[in-house]
């Protein structure tokens, strides 16, 4: 049992977290978790470990079956459906297969969010061009995600999650598509991200990024934390 629910310095905290599928499948089991701000935590454990299921109740496209997720201060269990757009501007989200939309430039891509929640057109362009600066595709801004390469098209993907500026990034399997040489790329900006203040949670299977950077690491499997230990290794 956590002590100090969405208290002191957790962005995040999960207490006593249970989430069994319709099908019986339990895919958590009694998730006890804090992670503070600041923190760079790799989240780690084979396929079916409950990594996704997890991050889904972060972000309240699904909730828990029992116990309590707190994200920000927020009780997300507790949460109204009108606040949700909300928390997931705090929590930017980043996946394995991008999900750019096709028919728009990657400047348009990385405003688009801001420009749908009643952000003014002049404000959408400076925090646009501020995270594509951060990415390094400033130079890039007019092309369409076909014109792209696969690292340039999860750095499009990261600004478009660090455009409404979020406390926390969450990144799912981030290098899952892409090649060693650009899947390092793409961590040294996710580290750069968390030196920023950005507190960053990383779903991976790359035992040598993890390995290599040693932070914490925080093990599932079947459903459950098997280990917790800050400058962690992982044997995938």
């Amino acid at each position: 049992m956590v002590a100090l629910l969405g208290r002191g310095n957790q962005l995040i905290t999960l207490d006593d977290v249970s989430k069994r599928y319709p099908n019986g499948t339990d895919a958590l089991r009694d998730v006890d978790l804090e992670i503070d701000s600041g923190d760079f935590v790799f989240l780690v454990g084979s396929s079916g470990a409950g990594k996704s299921s997890l991050i889904r109740l972060l972000i309240r496209e699904e909730l828990p079956s029992s116990g309590r997720v707190w994200v920000d201060g927020q009780d997300v269990v507790r949460m109204k459906h009108s606040a949700v757009p909300k928390l997931r501007r705090r929590v930017g989200v980043v996946f394995q297969d991008f999900k750019l939309l096709p028919r728009k430039t990657v400047a348009e891509n990385v405003g688009f969010a801001l420009l749908v929640t009643g952000h003014s057109g002049e404000e959408a362009r400076e925090e646009t061009e501020r995270a594509l600066a951060l990415v390094g595709l400033s130079q890039r801004r007019a092309h369409f995600p076909d014109q792209l390469s696969g690292g340039e098209k999860q750095r499009t993907a990261i600004a478009r999650a660090l455009v409404s500026r979020p406390k926390i990034l969450i990144a799912d399997e981030p290098t899952g598509n892409l090649d060693p040489v650009t899947s390092w790329e793409i961590i040294k900006l996710l580290v750069r991200v968390n030196e920023l203040g950005t507190t960053l949670l990383m779903a991976t299977h790359n035992a040598e990024i993890v390995n290599a950077l040693r932070r914490r690491v925080v093990h599932l499997d079947h459903g459950m934390v098997v280990r917790d230990e800050r400058e962690g290794q992982y044997a995938a």
